[in-house]
């Protein structure tokens, strides 16, 4: 039984489940949520030719047992549960069993190993190129699209360069400095009225909509997945492709606080941005779909619910991360080649860099490969 088989068998026998030992008190039930339709297994381009187009999807603090109770909350199917092609990702730092978003992010964004705090640094400290600035460097659009602060540690690991997660000034400068075509998200913040501006400089999409975090999933809408839309439409009009990164801020947020309804309705909210880039998948040969996390968040444990009435019973065995084993999924161009089996989060990384068109075109105004 492959990855997705499994998942798709926990949904559909839910409500079989036998209790875990859990604290009885610590059980929380979630029930009645807004689900969303997900058609039968999608038909998707299967091809090996050169990618033209890469999304890249990280449910912040996503892991197994997120996923499983959100496809319980929704019927027992999720958009993620479409995809073909599913591997796993160890996410162990260079420092500590138990990483933290930066760490994981610029084990995502650039393929190395480094210790906790660190972004876009390698374990020596030194300065590491990351995905978006290799796709810039071909002459491919890029774009990022959070629910978080676009300053966070695991979007910053994909323009900046930085000894410490927590040194927003410098993180943002790199951002003023890297100028994608589209930045969606939150951290108005730290930037100026000016600042932000000329980031929306020679006709880039660029919106900052809220201090730091936007807000949970239930005040904010479906923003992340209208926001995946408007992405994809402007980054695709560019002739050398493009690289989008998406992250499922909040996912991580939520489980922080323990708060299983939270933590679903935000795990739903992504899979609705996973549903939009199915869609653009389906409709454009040659893009490769990417989804994993940087770590998972709560130690939650799935001790009950049923499919059938959208029920899930869950207990957190911790406010922090914990050190299992992440989720992949893949779908779209090379996506059967690269994306199977066991793997460290840096081969995430790595596999997408070496699906990337080579070096022979150059990078679009404004866009600089070094922060």
């Amino acid at each position: 039984m492959n990855l997705r088989s499994f998942f798709l068998t926990l949904a559909a026998a839910g409500g079989l489940c036998i209790p875990a030992s859990a604290a009885p008190d610590r059980v929380q039930c979630v029930t009645g949520l807004q689900q969303h339709e997900v058609p039968a297994e999608p038909m998707l381009p299967e091809e090996s030719a050169p990618v033209r187009n890469v999304i890249y999807m990280i449910g912040d603090g996503m892991g197994i047992d997120q996923i499983s109770c959100g496809a319980l909350t929704n019927g027992g199917r999720l958009h993620l549960l479409t995809l073909p092609h599913t591997a796993l990702a160890g996410t162990v730092s260079a420092s500590h069993t138990i990483t933290d978003s930066a760490a994981g992010g610029t084990a995502l964004a650039c393929g190395c190993k480094t210790a906790n705090g660190c972004v876009g640094l390698n374990a020596a400290g030194e300065p590491q190129e990351s995905l978006a600035e290799a796709a810039a460097a071909r002459g491919m659009a890029v774009g990022l699209v959070v629910t978080g602060d676009i300053t966070d540690a695991t979007p910053a690991s994909f323009y900046a360069k930085v000894k410490h997660r927590s040194m927003a000034a410098d993180i943002a400068k790199a951002l003023l400095r890297f100028r994608p075509q589209v930045v969606l998200g939150g951290g108005a913040a730290h930037f100026s009225p000016q600042e932000q501006e000329s980031l929306r400089e020679e006709g880039r999409l660029a919106e900052l909509t809220a201090p730091g975090d936007l807000p949970p999933a239930a005040e904010r809408g479906d923003v992340l997945p209208q926001n995946v839309d408007r992405a994809l439409r402007r980054l695709s009009a560019c002739p050398q492709g493009f690289f989008l990164m998406v992250e499922g801020s909040r996912i991580d947020k939520a489980a922080h606080h323990e708060d299983l309804e939270d933590t679903v309705r935000e795990l739903l909210d992504f899979d609705r941005a996973v549903g939009v880039a199915l869609d653009f998948v389906r409709q454009h040969p040659g893009t490769l779909l990417v989804i994993t996390a940087d770590h998972q968040t709560g130690g939650l444990a799935l001790t009950g619910g049923d499919a059938a009435r959208g029920e899930v019973r869950a207990s957190f065995g911790t406010n922090g991360h914990s050190g299992t084993v992440v989720p992949v999924f893949a779908a779209g161009t090379r996506a059967a080649r690269e994306f199977r089996g066991f793997m460290q989060n840096t081969g995430v990384q790595q596999r997408i860099l070496r699906a990337l068109p080579p070096k022979n075109t150059p990078a679009l105004p404004g866009m600089s490969q070094k922060s």
